[in-house]
């Protein structure tokens, strides 16, 4: 029966083997909202990475493929006045039947989608879709509060998802897919340079929503899969677990087919053993799809150099691979080798380790004046995502009648690990400085400095962490005369910033 099942499907997913059955997609990407609206970052590459996927395996011919990357309402009018014209010209054949995929990312008030300063309201939304006179539609929304979609006719939450359709045999009506709840922003990460609901159904439509392993990712299955994965790694940020949610008024039977892992003849089986692991087409320095320890390890690209990046345990692992059309490229675990990491973001406002934090901190340590006590100290430092930095310490103290003053600059390298919104790091710096005395004593000296840091920070915000620091540092100088060797161990608490 099995076996029947799957015959009927890689039948029904043929799209350009049928001429009954016709594919239209429309991708939207915007980044611009209304007035006062931070500009989004990735809305409109996530549209171009979702049409290409479309291409290239999910049976939408070139003619019939519309991607709009930042265009206005009007441009967006025009290619619905397109499709519709093309699938009136495909009425004139009986035979024919049509199904039409919209999507949408970018900036929503949960009552209209937002192209710039234009919006185009749900209701106005469906209405033009219904009028385009498809047998099938499926609609995915990407943006802020865009379960409002659904509200009306009662859309829900949730992975039991049960859409029943097929290509050819008599099925008609509507599929809606939003990427978050009615009243939640959508998420979106520097380090996948994309949303996350996105990334997780175009990964899916890759192959990795591919449970069955038949080389077909139906529409359940990229949903299930983008649904799980996005409420698991949005459950990880400070914002918020984002839900996407659906619904349906579909009749007919069967699955429909989105994408054909076979319609590609390169593929990606990367290795068991691993947390996750991402994939980054190198010639456009683009996200491609990410796998999870639980799910299928085949995905489907096109012929070219890709960086893997896989997790375990804490550790990131990264190698370069080549694959050809033709041939499918193993990738094994001893091509990998091990490299720092960590993630998260918001929609809107992206930050993740793959760019540079600044930290300030006020801390406290001794002096080179015993009497002087605790001294208060200031620190700086820029921390670059290979792990190298560059601080600069400072303070001013006067007891009894002396003066000490002091700063110095150093550079360092530590490793650090990320878990959730925690991180936690160790490493080493060295510098050179500077110490001045006035008052009742009189000196100054040049300093080196070398020692261990080791930190813990909390995320507080999408790009704002609390962080408590150590330094450890033995300070090479003259004193009293003499060459002194001295350790100034100091404490700090501070505010980290993801830029």
């Amino acid at each position: 029966m099995r076996a029947l099942v799957v015959a009927l499907a890689l039948a029904l997913a043929a799209a350009t083997a049928h001429a009954s059955t016709q594919r239209i997609a429309v991708v939207v990407g915007n980044n611009a909202g209304g007035e006062g609206k931070t500009p989004l970052h990735f809305a409109e590459i996530d549209a171009a990475k979702l049409g290409r996927v479309l291409g290239e395996l999910g049976g939408v011919a070139p003619d019939h493929l519309f991607v709009l990357q930042g265009k206005p309402l009007a441009a967006l009018g025009e290619t619905l006045a397109l499709v519709k014209r093309q699938i009136d010209e495909f009425r004139t054949d009986p035979a024919n039947r049509v199904i039409v995929l919209f999507y949408f990312s970018g900036h929503s008030d949960g009552e209209a989608l937002e192209l710039g300063r234009d919006r185009l309201t749900f209701s106005e939304l469906r209405h033009r879709l219904a009028a385009l006179g498809a047998d099938v539609r499926v609609v995915v929304v990407d943006s802020c509060k865009s379960g409002a979609l659904l509200a009306a006719k009662g859309g829900r939450p949730g992975p039991g998802f049960q859409i029943r359709l097929t290509d050819e045999l008599a099925s008609t009506g509507e599929a809606l897919l939003t990427s978050s709840a009615a009243d939640e922003v959508a998420l979106e990460s520097r380090e996948i340079a994309g949303s996350f609901f996105t990334h997780h159904f175009i990964s899916g439509l890759r192959g990795a929503a591919d449970a069955s392993g038949d080389g077909l990712v139906t529409l359940t299955e990229a949903y299930q899969y983008a649904y799980a994965h996005t409420i698991k790694t949005t459950g990880e940020t400070v914002v918020g677990t984002q839900h996407p949610a659906y619904d349906y008024r579909l009749s007919g039977q069967g699955e429909l087919v989105l994408s054909e892992l076979g319609k590609r003849s390169a593929i990606l089986e990367l290795p068991g053993g691993f947390e996750r692991i991402v994939v980054i087409e190198l010639a456009r320095e683009q996200v491609t799809a990410e796998v999870t320890s639980h799910t299928h390890a085949r995905i489907a690209v096109e012929a070219g150099r890709y960086a893997i990046r896989a997790s375990r345990g804490g550790a990131l692992f990264a190698g370069d691979v080549a694959v050809t059309d033709g041939n499918a490229r193993t990738v094994r675990e001893d091509e990998l080798s091990v490299v720092p990491f960590a993630v998260t973001s918001r929609k809107g406002a992206p930050a993740d380790a793959s760019s540079p934090l600044i930290a300030v901190a006020v801390g406290a340590g001794g002096g080179v004046a015993g009497h002087l006590g605790v001294v208060p100290r200031f620190r700086v430092a820029l921390v670059w995502p290979a792990g190298l930095s560059l601080a600069l310490h400072a303070y001013a103290r006067t007891v009894a009648g002396v003066h000490e003053s002091s700063a110095s600059v150093l550079a360092g390298h530590r490793r650090s690990l990320a878990r959730g919104g925690w991180s936690a790091w160790a490493g080493v710096e060295i510098g050179g400085g500077a110490v001045m005395q006035s008052g009742r004593y009189e000196g100054y000296s040049g300093l080196i400095t070398a020692g261990g840091v080791l930190g813990v920070s909390l995320r507080v915000a999408p790009r704002v962490s609390v962080a408590v620091e150590a330094t450890l540092p033995v300070e090479l100088m003259r004193r009293d005369g003499a060459t002194a060797l001295l350790a100034a161990p100091a404490g700090w608490l501070g505010i980290h910033v993801q830029l």
